[in-house]
């Protein structure tokens, strides 16, 4: 009895160990980034919200071989940061549309949100999920070239300028990366 005690305390340890040394990790220039921009849209960002975002953004790209640093510079300029609707209907940090959100599942053999498509308005991980998706699956469709990428994933009028605008931002966000070496 005494043995399976000490074996919980030091899971529970262990669990409080990577918590805090993942929540030491976020850089502070992703920190400063999320809240000053979220701020000048009135809006209040706690640690928490932050590291998970971060955490969310990191995991995925990893996961889908694509640079969170890319991520980040496309949630800048699609959100700033903010869960908010589109003009078109588009949801959350990477503005998804539903029928996009369904045709991403449908290319890689996904199923939809039990609760439906709203819930990529409030759920960032979910919403950075399938906002990397649709990214990597254009990466793909244009050979990994990142403009053609960015610009078939906005798909509108102004195309262009916002793949420059994303890339812009990409470069300044490695450069902060760099500079936090």
């Amino acid at each position: 009895m005494q043995n399976v005690k000490t074996l919980k305390l030091l899971v529970i340890f262990l669990l409080m160990q990577v918590t805090l040394s993942f929540s030491q990790q976020v850089p502070d220039w992703f920190t400063k980034l999320v809240v000053e921009t979220r701020s000048q849209h009135g809006l209040t960002t706690d640690e928490a919200y932050v590291a998970s975002l971060y955490e969310a953004i990191v995991d995925v790209s990893n996961r889908l071989g694509i640079d969170y640093l890319l991520m980040i510079a496309l949630i800048l300029v699609e959100s700033e940061f903010r869960n908010v609707v589109g003009m078109h209907g588009e949801l959350g940090l990477t503005q998804i549309k539903p029928e996009t959100a369904r045709f991403v599942c449908k290319i890689y053999n996904l199923n939809e949100p039990e609760d439906g498509w709203a819930r990529l308005l409030w759920d960032h991980r979910l919403n950075v999920e399938f906002g990397a998706l649709y990214l990597k699956y254009h990466l793909e469709r244009n050979n990994g070239n990142i403009l053609k990428a960015l610009e078939a994933y906005n798909g509108g009028n102004s195309r262009s300028s916002y793949a420059a605008k994303v890339l812009e931002c990409y470069r300044e966000l490695m450069n902060h990366s760099l500079a936090d070496r």
